[in-house]
């Protein structure tokens, strides 16, 4: 069992905890083991984990319309989260960094090996400058990432781009 609080959801029961972390899923918190509400929508679609809130169980639906109120694009970013896990990634969180994910080589997890790539989710409707691009790009270049913009279009198929620099 795991309890929605705010924008989190937290997993305490260890043997569900432990092989969550063995995937490469969450970030611990002490003795508790943290999700973020994407990792938990798709956790709770693919019948890992119980979700829930207020004393009420949370199904994937409700969860991704709880999640979806609370921050912008939610759902895009979801598809693309599930969509790299999907094909065998650990995708953590890259807020830090300035991008939606990191994500690792597969079937290496956060402190086995270095970030492979950063991604930025768009939508088919998104307009960026050439300078906003170009600061992405360099900024992942700094990181030693390779900077993978995800396109998502209007049937909610995923188009990625690997943009690098290239100096003279």
């Amino acid at each position: 069992m795991a309890e929605l609080i705010q924008n989190k959801v937290i997993v305490d029961k260890k043997k569900v905890k432990d092989a969550l972390i063995q995937k490469g899923f969450g970030e611990k918190d002490g003795k508790d083991l943290v999700l973020d509400l994407k990792e938990a929508v798709y956790l709770i679609e693919k019948e890992k984990i119980e979700v829930i809130h207020k004393e009420k169980k949370l199904s994937a639906k409700k969860l991704l319309a709880y999640a979806s109120a609370r921050e912008a694009r939610f759902y895009s970013k979801y598809i693309v989260f599930k969509d790299l896990r999907d094909r065998g990634y650990c995708v953590k969180t890259g807020f830090k960094f300035g991008f939606e994910f990191r994500v690792y080589p597969r079937g290496k997890k956060a402190g086995e090996a270095h970030t492979e790539r950063v991604v930025k989710v768009f939508t088919q409707d998104d307009r960026k400058g050439l300078i906003e691009l170009s600061r992405m790009v360099r900024l992942a270049g700094n990181l030693k990432t390779q900077c993978t913009f995800a396109v998502v279009d209007s049937e909610n198929d995923i188009n990625y781009y690997f943009i690098e620099r290239i100096t003279p």
